[in-house]
């Protein structure tokens, strides 16, 4: 559990880090503070991963038909909207689980983005 822990820290930290340390550097060579920046490109990346989460968790109970990765008609994308030609059919346990555990995930860092993005902007004062 620790470990875990350890790595999901180290995600979210190194993600927040970078996004933070573009948005700066776009934001410094057009001439905008830097905080500012951060805090703005945090912000928008945030809200991004919240779309994605939502639309990530909202995936219904179906699948396409077919095996994984075989060469078919089928035309479909990662949140499960397409037109699938060879049917369709109900998904796994193991489907869904994955399912809600990449909605949590990118839920709980599009909020750690947004909270570090309100920490670091120069608008807001927490205390």
């Amino acid at each position: 559990m620790r470990a875990a822990a350890r790595r999901i820290v180290l995600l979210f930290g190194s993600a927040i880090v970078l996004i933070a340390a573009l948005a700066a550097a776009i934001g410094l060579a057009l001439g905008s503070s830097a905080a500012r920046s951060a805090a703005t490109g945090l912000y928008l990346v945030g809200c991004f991963l919240l779309v994605l989460g939502v639309f990530a968790g909202v995936r219904g109970p179906l699948r396409p038909s077919g095996e994984p990765g075989e060469d078919g008609d089928a035309i479909g994308s990662l949140l499960g909207v397409g037109i699938f030609s060879k049917g369709v059919r109900t998904a796994t346990s193991d489907e869904r689980a994955d399912a809600h555990s990449t909605a949590w995930l990118f839920l709980a860092m599009g909020m750690a983005m947004i909270i570090v993005g309100i920490a670091v902007d120069p608008r807001t004062k927490l205390f």
